[in-house]
């Protein structure tokens, strides 16, 4: 417990005095402070020539196959599905595994997407954090 409580410390005291608490880390680099700061490298990762081809040839294939299965699995339990468009990101780690999510809202499915989504591993990226940039959009 007092582990616990001395692990707080930093935070709390940041948060009394007004500070920012220390950044989150991956892999000694630092994951994006924001949604829209990850939105924004989700964007440059998916054309930078470094990146572009394990974007387009393998994280999404690979990605768009588990994503179906989750959306559906996860849209089936509630009684009307929301329809509104709505993005996330993911930070994707030197192993594969998903880092951290950001979402610009949470639609009813987020939270269900984003429990199953922190536990997959995809095939290694070829610099990490890797952004992956998602824009869900319903069809009519």
């Amino acid at each position: 417990m007092k582990t616990a409580v001395r692990s707080l410390v930093p935070f709390v005291a940041c948060a009394v005095l007004g500070m920012v608490p220390p950044p989150v880390r991956a892999q000694g680099a630092e994951l994006a402070a924001s949604y829209v700061d990850a939105q924004q490298l989700g964007r440059q990762d998916e054309s930078d020539p470094q990146t572009l081809a394990y974007h387009r040839e393998v994280l999404l294939p690979e990605f768009s196959g588990r994503y179906r299965a989750l959306l559906r699995d996860c849209q089936a339990p509630l009684p009307e599905p929301d329809r509104t468009p709505f993005s996330f990101v993911a930070a994707i780690g030197d192993d594969g595994r998903v880092l951290r999510l950001w979402s610009d809202r949470s639609a009813p499915v987020y939270p269900c997407l984003r429990g199953r989504l922190l536990f997959e591993r995809f095939s290694p990226p070829p610099r990490a954090p890797f952004y992956l940039y998602i824009h869900v959009r319903f069809a009519q």
